[in-house]
């Protein structure tokens, strides 16, 4: 079984889902949007059993319609993961909304910064608690080494939850060490993007050295491959899904297995394809 762990899925109606873009990392919305009807098809083309709609937060900010719908639509394709504003009026109530009413299954922290976020603020620890009181698996988005130590402070508070940390935080593959070091962590899995991928290419000439090293550090069972489609859309869905499967061919068939699908499923609770 494959699993796409991070997707990005874009409404065909703008109207019935208005855009509400935060302005990270330009229009890619707008550039080359994909449906989650026609995601399912690139899926099926490519053979990619199962993937995670992560909440595309530069295209809608925090509101998780679409993702909420897309998913609750195909509930044997698609699981969703929600982010809120830890910062807004009553993030209680949007988790209570989107996880325990819309029946959302992640929630994506949000803390990407230029400089420190609340990541590692106490403060907002409690809420990460309701989340996982109401059965959300975590994700955490930073923006590089440069938020390692609020990570970590945040990593220290849930050592006893499995957490999720989007496209391995950003790591520079010349200088992985600061990445490496987060393996002490027994419960952080690591999600190996394109991004990541890319990074490994763009150091080494091909993908298979960085991947392989990651391996080393943290096991293949705390690694999944995520594309990142369509906010990554500089080659097709298929070739994105050619370049993961290249990316962890180096690593012994069962260690593939783990990284392509088998991880996701554990965290996500993704039952065997029949």
């Amino acid at each position: 079984m494959i699993v796409d762990s991070h997707v990005h899925v874009i409404a065909p109606d703008p109207a019935r889902y208005p855009f509400t873009p935060r302005s990270l990392s330009g229009q890619w919305y707008l550039d080359a949007p994909c449906s989650a009807e026609r995601f399912e098809d690139e899926m099926a083309a490519s053979g990619v059993d199962r993937a995670v709609l992560v909440q595309a937060v530069g295209a809608y900010s925090f509101d998780n319609a679409y993702a909420a719908d897309s998913a609750a639509a195909r509930p044997g394709k698609f699981l969703s993961a929600a982010c809120i504003d830890p910062m807004g009026p009553a993030p209680p109530a949007e988790l209570e909304r989107w996880i325990g009413e819309r029946g959302m299954q992640g929630l994506r922290i949000f803390a990407v910064s230029r400089t420190t976020s609340w990541l590692g603020d106490p403060a907002t620890f409690p809420l990460w608690e309701h989340a996982l009181s109401l059965g959300a698996h975590l994700i955490v988005t930073i923006m590089g080494p440069h938020q390692l130590a609020e990570l970590i402070a945040f990593l220290e508070a849930f050592r006893d939850a499995p957490i999720s940390l989007d496209h391995c935080g950003f790591p520079d593959a010349a200088k992985p060490e600061s990445l490496f070091a987060l393996a002490r962590f027994p419960k952080l899995h690591l999600k190996v993007t394109t991004h990541v991928i890319d990074s490994g290419v763009e150091h080494h000439g091909e993908p298979e050295p960085f991947v392989a090293r990651i391996a080393r550090e943290f096991g293949a069972e705390r690694m999944m491959w995520g594309s990142d489609f369509s906010q990554t859309h500089d080659r097709s869905y298929a070739e994105l899904v050619a370049l993961g499967r290249r990316a962890f061919g180096g690593l012994p068939a069962r260690e593939q297995a783990a990284c392509l699908g088998g991880t996701a499923a554990r965290l996500w609770s993704i039952a065997p394809s029949r």
